[in-house]
């Protein structure tokens, strides 16, 4: 083996003590990766059956996220309830 390599993976004595350190770092580091996707795929699943829920239950009177998304479509006018003579349309 090449002297530069061999002192290089010797760390001036201390590779006992160093190349267990990267390997614990680099298991952690893993783990932490694994637990990430895991986590993103198990939101990823909650959201779509989530959405799935909502999409089949019917839309409930006095929803107001819903009615603002409705009445947020362009060209689209709701009638004001302080306004009985008001027609929807103009």
């Amino acid at each position: 083996m090449n002297q530069a390599l061999q002192d290089y993976l010797l760390m001036g004595g201390y590779a006992p003590f160093i190349w267990p350190a990267y390997g614990v770092a680099a298991l952690v580091l893993i783990a932490f990766a694994i637990d990430s996707w895991r986590r993103v795929y198990q939101a990823t699943i909650a959201l779509r059956r989530l959405e799935a829920e909502a999409a089949l239950q019917p839309r409930r009177a006095g929803n107001k996220t819903a009615d603002a998304a409705v009445s947020a479509q362009p060209g689209r006018q709701e009638p004001d309830p302080q306004r009985p003579d008001q027609q929807v349309g103009s």
